[in-house]
């Protein structure tokens, strides 16, 4: 080869293309241009421009896959150069060269970690629509959808990152000009979170939102008869994520029937198809008997979601990364795969998992390295929640502690629960203020806690991100072994307090003389409960004086009668 050619070389070894699709591209142009005009001059020339680009281009190729396409490609060119008896350019492809990879700007992220899909991010949803099609097959015939699944299936994030975003773009007939509420959870007030969703935007009182309580709880019909006054006169669609709320933070069953009978009401109007779609974990299936009226279409409208295959999970894990380009070095995206198949929480460990792959890696790559690195599938988030704790200092680490175990709650048997709180009640354990604030913060950076705005920054709550946590990291599982049958206990008190002001402070409610001394040992009560135990004390006392003037006056009575007698 010339030096000519050679310094031809050089300069074309500083451009390359940048990645094998536009190789390809080029050579599907080179192709019809070839078959056009055969091995001219000119021809040859642009394939051996096409060689030299091409060789480059290996650098930026990690994946075997690609590497053989893009070496098949240029073998194939410069065979051309054979069979026209011309000397042909090296064509053997470069090695890849991690330094040249594109650098992948941090807003790209394409994944979620421990936090539902929503409509904001359904175009990094991927992996559902064997169950998408089901549920809009489902809701053709019915206006009630339950989609019920296991703690970390993904229901929330199929419904609002899946499923709603397609009825938006007309997945059923008309859907797409339907009126779609803001998805609510029930919380530990549902009929004051129907209120706040159907609020019309020029009235914000706190008089109107105890007005239509009172009237969800004295009809039924009352929810039906909101809707019927939005200026949006088509259909409706109400979202309420999370229903199991409605038996682990409402205490109130006359509360849990009124709400269900306004959503029974509304799909079952004649002359309008609004619809409501629920999600609910399948271990509070049984607490559906206690709903009247409700079990039957509850089973008949059911959806269950089911483990993704490894199909659909190969698709959760590639596809948004290709939306921006970025690459799994060869057999990481299978022990991925084996990583999470079979277990509980997969697809929240998973999404967590490629989060800190993707935080960790190397300009557009994940390497086996970054892998060891972050803990793996299994191990991620329970490394990622270790490595916060520790980074703590003493005084931090217990008020973490404090903040995590109110934020869980024991139900039935040995289970635990998220649980969502006043982020205002945090701030009664008498730790400093300014000490609460660094943790929660702290927390949140590390997406393990998460905020939900409330209508002031007194009604802000805030939740452990994922359940997944409670059951994945041991130095959490082990807090709650210890603290189980006390937080049972604290938990009975906060339960008891909200029942209490939900039937507007009936002195029935109040506690008796041996609950006062418990409830008075804790050192975390929050307002509500404060005075709660002051009015219990309260009428303890007026019960105990009332009990020594009755004594009083018995005694009184009994020395009358005495010296009547001994007169």
């Amino acid at each position: 080869m010339s030096d000519t050619t050679i310094t031809t070389n050089s300069k074309a070894d500083s451009d390359r293309f940048l990645s094998l699709a536009s190789l390809r591209e080029s050579h599907s142009n080179l192709l019809k241009l070839h078959r056009e005009q055969g091995n001219q001059a000119g021809i040859l020339t642009e394939i051996e421009q096409f060689i030299i680009k091409g060789r480059t281009t290996g650098a930026l190729l990690d994946s075997e896959d690609d590497r053989w396409v893009a070496q098949s490609l240029l073998d194939y060119w410069n065979s051309i150069f054979y069979r026209a008896r011309q000397e042909s350019p090296d064509s053997t492809l470069a090695e890849f060269d991690p330094s040249l990879a594109p650098e992948l700007d941090d807003v790209l992220c394409p994944y979620l970690g421990l936090e539902a899909f929503h409509e904001e991010s359904q175009h990094l949803f991927f992996g559902r629509q064997r169950l998408l099609d089901q549920m809009l097959e489902k809701l053709k015939t019915n206006r009630l959808l339950a989609v019920v699944g296991s703690s970390g299936s993904g229901k929330s994030s199929v419904v609002l990152g899946g499923l709603i975003p397609k009825l938006k773009a007309d997945g059923l007939p008309g859907s797409e000009n339907w009126h779609y509420f803001r998805p609510i959870m029930p919380g530990s007030k549902p009929l004051e979170t129907l209120a706040r969703v159907t609020r019309p935007p020029d009235i914000d009182t706190t008089e109107w939102k105890e007005q239509q309580v009172n009237q969800f709880r004295s009809n039924s019909k009352h929810l039906s008869q909101l809707i019927s006054e939005l200026p949006n006169q088509a259909p409706s669609v109400l979202v309420v994520d999370q229903f199991e709320e409605l038996f682990t933070l409402c205490p109130d069953k006359e509360v849990r029937q009124a709400f269900v009978d306004n959503l029974l009401h509304l799909v079952r109007l004649p002359d309008k198809r609004h619809i409501v779609i629920l999600t609910m974990r399948t271990d509070f299936e049984e607490k559906v008997t206690k709903l009247k009226n409700f079990q039957q279409l509850f089973e008949e409208t059911q959806i269950r979601v089911t483990a993704l295959d490894a199909s659909e999970v190969c698709d959760a894990i590639e596809k948004p990364a290709e939306l921006v380009g970025l690459k799994f070095e060869d057999g990481l995206v299978a022990n991925l795969l084996e990583d999470v198949l079979g277990e509980t929480a997969a697809l929240p460990l998973l999404q967590f998992t490629l989060l800190k792959l993707w935080e960790n890696r190397e300009r557009n790559r994940v390497t086996w390295e970054t892998y060891k690195q972050v803990g793996g599938g299994r191990n991620a988030l329970a490394k990622s929640a270790d490595e916060l704790y520790e980074s703590l200092i003493p005084e931090d680490q217990q008020t973490a502690k404090r903040i995590l175990l109110k934020m869980v709650r024991p139900t039935e048997g040995l289970e635990v629960t998220s649980n969502r709180i006043l982020r205002d009640d945090l701030y009664t354990s008498g730790d400093a203020s300014d000490r609460i604030d660094r943790v929660l913060r702290k927390l949140a950076e590390s997406r393990l806690i998460r905020y939900t705005e409330g209508d002031s920054s007194e009604d802000i709550q805030v939740e452990i991100t994922h359940e997944a946590l409670i059951r994945n990291w041991d130095r959490l599982i082990n807090w709650l072994e210890d603290e189980m049958h006390f937080l049972r206990r604290r938990r009975r008190l906060t339960d008891d307090v909200k029942l209490w002001s939900s039937r507007d402070r009936k002195e029935d409610f109040l506690y008796r003389r041996e609950q006062i001394n418990e409830a008075k040992k804790y050192d975390d009560l929050s307002s509500l409960e404060e005075e709660f135990i002051a009015q219990s004390l309260a009428q303890y006392k007026r019960q105990q004086e009332m009990s020594l003037q009755l004594q009083e006056i018995t005694l009184q009575n009994n020395i009358s009668y005495t010296s009547q007698y001994v007169e």
